[in-house]
């Protein structure tokens, strides 16, 4: 079992030639990023499309949502950068050094998943289709949550997924400011909703691979 990340940037044809050029590299830096942290391998294709392989699929959905946070508060662009982003956990019958030379169906499942994802939001599909109803729900509020963060709320829980829900105490430290501050902040962009979330989606990945 592993996990297959599809993704596609938002309106990539209206930036400017300066603006995309910092998007594609900010994007290779991040593929890179997920390379040393988890063994992933990814891709840049078509321009503005990539698609990431992750070995270990319990890092999938941290790193996931960093990549998204770090294009939403990017220093290059006075807007977010959005993606359009399909995560699917499951079998594949190749795992090649590239996702364009590998295959199986958790491959099919993250294309398709992408072109049924509303645009600049995050789906999430299993190969095991259970509870599929209430995921798209759970799912949907995420996606509710992301969309309303300002740069600097998203640079804030960008630091708490990335320090895997450290103490408010190392984050007030992080940032320079008081643990109470910290604690504020959080709770007003719901950031312990979204570590609530990625630990359910992390169970049941768990849980299909003890079944394995």
């Amino acid at each position: 079992m592993i996990a297959v990340l599809t993704g596609d940037l938002v309106h990539s044809t209206k930036m400017t030639n300066k603006t995309y050029a910092n998007v594609i590299q900010s994007l290779k830096n991040l593929l890179n990023e997920a390379n040393e942290k988890y063994d992933a391998i990814g891709e840049i294709y078509r321009g503005d499309e990539f698609q990431i392989q992750y070995p270990n699929p319990v890092y999938a959905l941290k790193s996931t949502l960093l990549l998204k946070l770090a294009l939403h508060l990017s220093s290059f662009s006075p807007k977010p950068i959005q993606c359009t982003l399909s995560l699917a956990f499951g079998d594949h019958n190749i795992y090649g050094e590239t996702p364009n030379t590998s295959s199986g169906e958790v491959f099919i499942q993250s294309g398709r998943g992408l072109a049924k994802t509303q645009r600049g939001e995050l789906s999430i599909q299993f190969a095991q289709q259970t509870h599929t109803y209430e995921l798209n729900l759970l799912t949907q509020f995420l996606n509710h949550l992301l969309s309303r963060l300002t740069k600097t709320q998203a640079e804030l829980l960008f630091q708490y997924i990335e320090s895997s829900f450290a103490e408010h105490k190392k984050l007030a430290e992080i940032t320079g400011t008081t643990r109470q501050n910290i604690s504020n902040r959080l709770a007003n962009i719901g950031a312990f909703l979204v570590r609530d979330y990625m630990e359910v989606i992390n169970e049941k990945v768990m849980q299909l691979q003890r079944q394995r």
